[in-house]
């Protein structure tokens, strides 16, 4: 009888043990076999109803700041992990690790505040070639190395060069070149022992570039940088008066030391190929041969990772360094109101937009900006060479007789300086003369347009001006 209540009863037990059984492995499989807290599920609910996301990874937030191995951590999450229950109103970890790697890090950017470019965007990565300290011997190997490459690049002058290198400066502008103010003489005690002397210094360099190529250089660029050197009354006059003061943000460093080798310069120059912008310093000083056979390296480099070779001007976005505690410390006396009002509101017109002058000349047709033309007696000049050239004519030079010979539109013409006259030679060997003003500043001529046009067989040149533009016409 013992035995008979005995077998029902173990019957009865291993049925409600099976059950338990059965019920804990459904609540295992439920939440993935991870193990979860009743606190997980709590705070996956809490996500779901506030209508965010699921962290990246599965047990940790994405990095405060992004990592370059974040794609390779998420491509490591395991199957459990990416089985995790999908919530209304969030992405799933499963979706995050399928995503390509610039999405991932789309995503790490925004968990650490910064402004990420739309997927499948690719932003365009641009490096600015900059060259300090010149013109000098090393320059027009500099210059023609980037004219063999075909880039473009910045080059921020010292006025006392600029005056006893013309040419090289000429050389610059004619080239398509930016020219930069790095003030006239370096030196760091004139310049940094107050405002007005580096200002002087400044529009010293200024005048001195503007005497060759006719137009003022706005942008600018501390020797040695600004860190450490200007407080906020350096950058606050000179942004009021116009100008764009451009610092760095990589550092070939070939002036940290006399003849640092090319090697060095190229492995410095490169070390961050990952930004989409970046401000390259070089120089072409005196003693800079090492940077100028580094040069084509370099740009060997920057294009096999990418990059377009840009030019600074005062659109460029300003990479400036902030206000060190020793330069806001130092006891510099600021100028006075007067001083300000008188120099600074004044300088800033300079700068002025003003009217483009358009050329619509047989079937082309150019645009000269504000300073690359002047009115002078009711006639508009322009620099010779950069106007024919973008005319699809040749213009070469003689330093020696400082003329200029032009073959354009099936003519050619000498434009001599110091006989003030052009000089039309005719297929039949003949060669008519005419007088003509032709304005020598530094190595480059200035010309009337209406006689450049005429001389050139493009006669009946008119002249309009709307709000827009100014326009010149001619057959």
């Amino acid at each position: 009888m013992k035995n008979n209540l005995e077998n029902p009863i173990r019957r009865i037990m291993i049925c409600g043990l099976l059950v338990i059984a059965v019920v804990l492995s459904l609540g295992v499989s439920a939440y993935g076999g991870q193990g979860n807290s009743s606190g997980s599920r709590i705070t996956y609910s809490l996500q779901a109803e506030a209508g965010s996301a699921l962290p990246l990874l599965s047990k940790n937030n994405a990095p405060a700041v992004p990592v370059q191995d974040l794609p390779q951590a998420a491509a490591r999450m395991t199957t459990a992990e990416s089985r995790q229950p999908h919530i209304s109103g969030g992405s799933t970890p499963k979706a995050d690790a399928e995503r390509p790697a610039p999405a991932i890090k789309q995503v790490a950017a925004a968990a650490a505040g910064k402004a990420a470019p739309a997927a499948g965007h690719r932003k365009e990565k641009v490096v600015y070639l900059t060259f300090d300290d010149g013109p000098s011997a090393v320059t027009p190997k500099v210059l023609s190395i980037l004219q063999e490459q075909g880039v473009k690049a910045t080059f921020f002058v010292l006025g006392d060069q600029a005056a006893g290198r013309p040419e090289l400066i000429h050389a610059i502008w004619e080239q398509g070149h930016a020219i930069g103010n790095h003030t006239y003489n370096h030196n760091y005690h004139d310049l940094y022992s107050g405002f007005t002397e580096f200002w002087r210094q400044i529009k010293q360099t200024e005048e001195t570039v503007r005497e060759i190529t006719g137009v003022r250089p706005q942008l600018v660029r501390a020797p040695g940088g600004t860190f450490g050197h200007f407080d906020s009354t350096y950058f606050n006059l000179l942004k009021q008066a116009g100008y764009r003061v451009m610092d760095w943000t990589v550092d070939s460093g070939d002036s940290r030391r006399r003849g640092v080798p090319a090697a060095e310069i190229v492995q410095a120059s490169v070390a961050d190929l990952n930004s989409a912008s970046v401000v390259l310093l070089l120089h072409d000083g005196s003693g800079h041969e090492q940077s100028a056979k580094a040069l084509p390296a370099i740009i060997e480099r920057y294009r096999a990772a990418g990059y377009e070779f840009g030019v600074l001007d005062t659109q460029s976005d300003p990479v400036q360094f902030r206000v060190s505690s020793k330069a806001a410390s130092l006891q510099r006396s600021k100028p006075s109101q007067d001083w300000i009002s008188a120099n600074i509101a004044p300088n800033a017109e300079l700068f002025a937009p003003g009217k483009a002058l358009a050329l619509e000349i047989g079937r082309m047709q150019i645009k000269l900006k504000p300073g690359e033309y002047r009115l002078q007696h009711g006639q508009y000049y322009v620099p010779l060479r950069a106007t024919v050239e973008r005319l699809g004519g040749r213009v070469g030079w003689d330093a020696d007789t400082r003329s200029a010979a032009v073959s354009w539109n099936g003519r050619s013409m000498t434009l001599d300086s110091q006989k003030q006259e052009v000089g039309i030679h005719w297929p039949d060997g003949t060669v008519e003369y005419r007088a003509a003003q032709v304005q020598l500043q530094g190595s480059s001529l200035w010309v009337p347009l209406r006689m450049l046009l005429e001389a050139a067989g493009h006669p009946g040149a008119e002249a309009f001006v709307n709000a827009e533009e100014r326009r010149v016409t001619a057959a």
